[in-house]
């Protein structure tokens, strides 16, 4: 007897393997999570926020303040000459005058009146008014190598502040300087990436203002 077999055998192509499919959902969507949030904290490394160009611009008002320590040199009386520091009221004790005002004014307006107040009572009042130490300052932290107050008494860029802090460490990110700025009642908040003008690229200073923190931040790697 013959017997004769109808059956086809199917092949059959197997499955596409899922990788995720072996993760539980909960680790599968934590570690999609992670891959996204590397790749927006990567953007926000890269991209370093446009710096307004009014922000950037020195305003010296170089007007006397209190605080400020300033010397008076008398040409024709030496025995006068006096350093101090302009009093809390904006005065300064002055021998023959007494008290005078000097914050508020600038160094040659008060000059000029200083010699205008001793006429009657020296025969040269040349007077001549220097400062000797300016109470404003920025302060200068994070990686640097001194961290603390810089006197600002000239215009000065947030990288000669660093540099006046000594420098940055190796720790240092140069492409995240943060600059904090106290204006018009709000804080506002600057980040400079430094590494142009380190590197010799053509970039735009960023002049600081009285009472700027600069802070330097960490590198990540």
């Amino acid at each position: 007897m013959e017997i004769h077999s109808n059956c086809n055998s199917r092949r059959t192509t197997p499955p596409t393997r899922n990788p995720w499919r072996r993760c539980p959902s909960g680790l599968a969507g934590a570690l999609a999570g992670c891959l996204l949030l590397m790749s927006v904290g990567c953007d926000i490394i890269n991209s370093t926020p446009q710096v307004p160009t009014e922000a950037a611009i020195a305003r010296p008002t170089g007007n006397l303040a209190p605080g400020d320590e300033i010397s008076v040199t008398f040409t024709g009386a030496p025995e006068l000459n006096t350093k101090q520091k302009i009093q809390p009221n904006g005065k300064v004790s002055l021998a023959t005058l007494g008290d005078v005002t000097a914050a508020g004014r600038t160094i040659t307006d008060f000059q000029r009146q200083l010699t205008t107040l001793y006429q009657p009572h020296l025969q040269d009042s040349s007077v001549v008014v220097a400062l000797s130490g300016a109470a404003a300052g920025v302060y200068v932290s994070g990686e640097v190598q001194r961290s603390g107050k810089i006197p600002l008494d000239r215009p000065m860029t947030a990288l000669e502040a660093v540099m006046e802090a000594g420098g940055f460490t190796r720790f240092a990110n140069p492409k995240q300087v943060i600059i904090i700025r106290n204006q018009e009642g709000k804080s506002r908040r600057y980040v400079l990436n430094m590494n142009d003008a380190l590197y010799g690229t053509e970039s735009r200073p960023f002049f600081v203002r009285p009472y700027d923190v600069i802070y330097v931040k960490q590198s990540n790697w």
